[in-house]
């Protein structure tokens, strides 16, 4: 699912927004595979006097009825300019997880080298 927020909706409501849509999956039985922000874009034509839009990329899996509620709470929500639903398959699904997987040890071994080459306080004094 890809959601577009209106621009001008502020970073603390977005986490708001983003969490109304995961609880009510959780809520209905679904489970959230993957939640992305592809931040503020530009968008291809005016949506609701509109030029540009947050982007978000929700991937879930759950019953028709956990759909039915996303919907219905993407559509009562002023916040949220459009939104699209497409049934992925399993394949695209096990890229993003992968994908996913390997941005965090990426992250990780980053993390892992930064600890390694800063010495300790009491080190840097008696190098100086």
């Amino acid at each position: 699912m890809i959601f577009i927020v209106h621009p001008s909706v502020p970073d603390e409501e977005l986490s708001v927004v983003t969490e109304k849509i995961t609880s009510v999956i959780t809520q209905h039985k679904g489970e959230v595979i993957h939640l992305d922000n592809w931040g503020k874009r530009r968008c291809a034509h005016k949506i609701k006097k509109s030029v540009k839009g947050n982007y978000f990329l929700l991937y879930f899996s759950g019953d028709p009825g956990v759909l039915t509620e996303v919907d219905r709470t993407l559509r009562y929500n002023e916040k949220v300019l459009r939104y699209q639903t497409v049934i992925a398959d399993k394949k695209a699904i096990e890229k993003v997880l992968n994908k996913q997987k390997e941005r965090e040890a990426q992250q990780a071994a980053e993390q892992a080298t930064e600890t390694e080459s800063t010495p300790p306080a009491e080190e840097q004094e008696q190098v100086t």
